[in-house]
């Protein structure tokens, strides 16, 4: 029987165990991080619906991605669990000053008018969308992933990976859904910290997300129990503490958005470090194990800030490259028990 590893406990780790238990449930699969849920850096995150620093990832799989974990969060929206795991239907706005293409995977798309734009408070603004889409807070969908893989009999292992060789002994696939820490586990020196710095605030009255799509834009994304305001995407800084710098950058431009903002109480300030890679790598590679087995790694990592965006539907990519690896074998059964005949 095969056995299969998945690595790394956040959004992307998670959703690609649970997806595979759902389609191999009789099959034994082991998730191994050195952190769960709260301590991920998706926990921090308010979790839209949207793209976001994925820089040359091909358009067509962002699109593949993004419909996979729309489609999933419209199914679990309707249940009476949606709720409990942070699933909203919210409006949103989304404005710029480029001529940017309006977003996908959304609801009721329309452009703003120039007179809709205006109440926004920055001049430089020459578009505008409205539209509705999905908010799904990390911090309770992580602990609902967790439960379902256990609960259908997954196990779970909380421990630090070196290196992906040594689970090759004892595993015949390993999904490789390390994120930032793919640069030690795999070498990829292309994976890149991008510092987000967001706060959360008391904010009751605000329902509607805001995102000013500039390279200097900030961010307003209410979540159930709080609204977060952000943000920053700083490449290559590793600094994991928030600074009153980026504080007042991130206020400054969610007040002249919002003025209503500046009587919110602040509740947290958190700083997170996303997987930046120049793409999304998500490929089936064949190595040798330290002892020379041969087994096959998944890659799943360099999500940037897209990973609840893109979450269930690389889980699906996953689950069908795990697939084509159960038809090869199969097929080298065959051939080899032909041959004995």
């Amino acid at each position: 029987m095969v056995k299969i590893a998945v690595v790394g406990g956040g959004i992307i780790g998670l959703s690609s165990a649970c997806c595979l238990k759902r389609k191999y449930p009789k099959i034994e699969i082991t998730l191994i991080s050195e952190k769960f849920s709260p301590n991920t850096t998706g926990d921090g995150s308010a979790g839209v619906l949207m793209p976001y620093l994925l820089q040359d990832t091909p358009k067509d799989l962002v699109e593949r991605w993004s419909k996979g974990t729309l489609d999933f969060f419209l199914s679990l929206w309707k249940t009476p669990e949606g709720g409990e795991v942070g699933i909203s239907l919210i409006p949103v706005s989304i404005v710029t000053s480029n001529d940017e293409v309006p977003p996908y995977g959304v609801f009721g798309l329309h452009e703003l008018t120039p007179t809709a734009l205006q109440r926004f408070n920055i001049p430089t603004l020459r578009k505008g969308y409205s539209f509705t889409s999905f908010t799904c807070e990390p911090m309770k969908l992580l602990p609902y992933f967790l439960q379902e893989f256990t609960l259908a009999g997954g196990n779970v292992e909380e421990r630090k990976v070196m290196n992906l060789e040594s689970l090759g002994d004892n595993f015949d696939i390993v999904v490789n859904c390390t994120g930032l820490g793919a640069r030690e586990v795999v070498s990829d020196e292309s994976v890149i910290p991008i510092r987000g710095q967001v706060l959360r605030v008391e904010a009751p009255s605000v329902f509607q997300l805001i995102m000013c799509a500039d390279a200097d834009g900030r961010y307003i994304i209410p979540n159930q129990e709080s609204v977060v305001l952000g943000g920053t995407h700083q490449e290559n800084d590793w600094n994991t503490k928030s600074t009153q710098e980026d504080t007042d950058f991130i206020t400054s431009g969610c007040f002249r958005m919002l003025p209503s903002l500046k009587d919110a109480v602040v509740l947290s300030n958190w700083v997170g470090l996303r997987p930046g890679r120049p793409t999304v790598r998500l490929e089936a590679e064949i190595i040798k194990s330290t002892k020379q087995k041969t087994f096959t790694i998944i890659h799943n990592y360099g999500h940037g800030g897209s990973g609840v965006t893109l979450c269930w539907g690389c889980a699906l990519n996953v689950a069908e490259l795990v697939e084509n690896y159960m038809l090869e074998n199969s097929k080298l059964n065959v051939k080899s028990l032909i041959q004995n005949l």
